[in-house]
C-alpha cells in the first residue's frame, strides 16, 4: 500500500483541511481503539485560549491511494501534549511510517500516547523497542439508553435550546469556574466565533438571576458518542448539582439526536457518581534511543 503524508499547512485554527479532518475523525470514533481523540476534542482544542499556534503545523495527515486519509498525528492544545497517532487502518506499513514520522520529528527520544484498545499500534511499538510507562488518561462513557434524571435547588434554571449565549458570561464562567483569580483578558473574536459542527443547543448553562454559574459544552453531529468538553461550576455555586444538572442536560440533548454514549477523558470522582465507568485508559509509551 502507498500512502502519502501531509502537513497542516498553516498556522490557522481552522483552516482549509479541517472540515476534512472533522470527518476523518468522526469516521475513526467508530473504531474504540481511538475512543480517546474524538472530533469534539480537536475542535476544543482548536477554539481553545490556550492553543500552540505555533505548532499546528506540526499536525501530519496521512492518505491512502485514492487520496482518504486513514492516519493523523496530532498534538493537544499545548504541543507538550503529544504525540497522539489516530488511524482506521491497522496496516503494519501504515503504522510504522506514522512511528517514523514521529521519530523523525523528535530529537533524544519520542513518547506515543496509545489507547489501552489500540493492539495494533502496541504490537508495532513493542517491536520497535518502545516502552510503555504510565497512565496518561482515562476515557469514562455514560450510557444514554435512557433519559438522564435531574433536579435543580432553589432559583436555578437550565439555557433553554435557542438561548442566547452572551460572550462575556461565557468568558467568565469558563474563567471562574477553573479556579483562576482575578479578571480575564477578554479574548479574541477567533475564540468567541462558533467552532464548525458545533451545536449551539449542546452548550448547557445553569442560570441564576442573569450569571452564568455552570456550563456543559458537548459536542455531537452523529454517530454513537458525544463527548464532554468542558465541565465548570463557578465556586460559589458548587454543592448544588448544578455540574450534574448541565452534563445531563446535555446528554440527554444529544440523546434526542441520535447519541447511544458520552465520554469524557478525566480521573475526577464526580463523573462516577453521576454514571460514567471506565472504557479505556491512555498510555505513554517511550523510546529514549534509536
Amino acid at each position: 500500500m502507498h500512502y502519502t503524508i501531509e502537513g497542516y499547512r498553516n498556522c490557522e485554527r481552522f483552516n482549509d483541511q479541517y472540515q476534512e479532518i472533522y470527518q476523518f475523525l468522526l469516521s475513526a470514533e467508530k473504531l474504540e481503539h481511538n475512543e480517546h481523540f474524538h472530533w469534539g476534542r480537536f475542535a476544543w482544542m482548536h477554539r481553545h485560549s490556550y492553543l500552540d499556534i505555533s505548532k499546528l503545523t506540526s499536525i501530519v495527515i496521512f492518505r491512502a491511494f485514492g487520496g482518504e486519509i486513514v492516519g493523523l498525528i496530532t498534538y493537544d492544545t499545548s504541543y507538550a501534549d503529544r504525540n497522539y497517532l489516530i488511524h482506521i487502518s491497522d496496516d503494519a506499513q501504515l503504522l510504522n511510517l506514522m512511528v517514523d514520522t514521529v521519530l523523525a520529528g523528535e530529537e533524544g527520544g519520542a513518547i506515543i500516547k496509545v489507547n489501552s484498545k489500540d493492539n495494533a499500534l502496541c504490537a508495532v511499538l513493542r517491536e520497535r523497542n518502545f516502552e510503555r510507562t504510565h497512565r496518561d488518561n482515562t476515557v469514562l462513557a455514560l450510557d444514554l439508553s435512557q433519559e438522564l434524571e435531574y433536579s435543580l435547588s432553589g432559583d436555578y434554571s437550565i439555557s433553554q435550546p435557542g438561548f442566547g449565549v452572551d460572550d462575556w458570561q461565557y468568558q467568565l464562567v469558563i474563567h471562574k469556574g477553573f479556579d483562576n483569580e482575578g479578571i480575564p483578558e477578554k479574548w479574541a473574536d477567533e475564540i468567541l466565533a462558533p467552532t464548525p459542527n458545533e451545536n449551539a443547543d449542546l452548550k448547557i448553562f445553569a442560570l441564576q438571576d442573569g450569571e452564568y454559574c455552570a456550563h456543559c459544552g458537548l459536542w455531537y453531529t452523529e454517530g454513537d458518542c458525544a463527548y464532554v468538553e468542558p465541565v465548570v461550576t463557578v465556586p460559589q455555586h458548587r454543592g448544588q448539582g448544578l455540574a450534574k444538572a448541565v452534563v445531563y442536560e446535555a446528554c440527554n440533548r444529544a440523546r434526542k439526536l441520535g447519541a447511544r454514549r458520552a465520554a469524557v477523558l478525566s480521573d475526577q470522582e464526580f463523573y462516577d457518581r453521576i454514571g460514567f465507568e471506565s472504557s479505556s485508559e491512555v498510555y505513554c509509551w517511550e523510546k529514549s534511543s534509536y
